[in-house]
């Protein structure tokens, strides 16, 4: 056992030490700004990552990956075997044992409703911000034939 945690710790240095020697041979960008990209030659600058964009993204996943496990945590519940138990008895009492399926149900129906709630929450508050900027670009649209801005309270 000793071998084997010396062994997986000796790989994690040398992939530690492989990573950073090749990071610091990469070349660096010239423009290494995370919010700001330039695009080409000219002198307009466009927003790589949109506010709420990536908020609203991952509620989504959230909800979705969340709502399927507190969907299948219900039906593994619900396939259990009542019937099924096992009781030991010992000088400091009775002990009995569910079926493990029924307590994966519940951790799977904890896990998901945890993913869940929040999940709705990143949606709907980076589907707002989303829209948000949105009509902010709209409202300064300089591609049409004229110059429009608008002002909202």
């Amino acid at each position: 056992m000793k071998l084997f945690l010396t062994a997986i710790a000796l790989l994690c240095c040398i992939m530690s030490g492989q990573a950073q020697f090749y990071a610091m041979a990469t070349e660096k960008p010239a423009n290494t700004s995370p919010v700001v990209q330039r695009s080409g030659n000219d002198v307009s600058y466009t927003i790589t990552r949109p506010p709420g964009l990536r908020m609203r993204n991952t509620g989504r996943a959230l909800t979705i990956i969340g709502g399927s496990m507190l969907i299948g945590g219900i039906i593994v519940v619900s396939n259990a075997e009542t019937d099924y138990y096992n009781s030991y008895t010992t000088s400091n009492g009775t002990y009995s044992e569910d079926d493990a399926q029924a307590a994966l149900g519940v951790l799977m129906i904890a896990g998901g409703t945890g993913m869940t709630i929040p999940g709705i929450i990143f949606w709907s508050k980076g589907a707002k911000k989303y829209k948000r900027h949105l009509e902010r670009e709209a409202a300064f649209n300089f591609t049409g034939r004229g110059f429009s801005l608008s002002y909202r309270f």
